[in-house]
């Protein structure tokens, strides 16, 4: 059974996405995966509730926006609802917290 508080190093994300680290850098700097914890200046790690939750959230989009011909706007398509889904689940987190 795996532990939805386990972190997670770079390596074992690029491996639980199958995305190489770099583009896991990049996407966290163009804000379309989510952002490491620093622990240190070094080290930077991701709870895996959070990856699988991304993981998720990119299932549910590719559901909603299949694939097209019309490449970038579509891309551009997936990236709006990707970032208001991510945006919906930040604000029900924060609602819950208040209660």
């Amino acid at each position: 059974m795996t532990n939805s508080h386990q972190l997670l190093r770079i390596a074992e994300v690029s491996s639980l996405t199958s995305l190489a680290k770099s583009t896991i850098n990049l996407w966290v700097a163009q804000g379309r995966f989510p952002k490491p914890i620093a622990l240190s200046q070094s080290i930077k790690v991701w709870r895996l509730q959070q990856l699988n939750d991304w993981i998720d959230l990119q299932c549910e989009v590719d559901r909603l926006i299949p694939n097209s011909n019309e490449g970038h706007q579509s891309n551009q398509m997936r990236l709006v609802v990707s970032n208001f889904h991510e945006q919906e689940v930040e604000v029900d987190k924060l609602e819950r917290a208040t209660l």
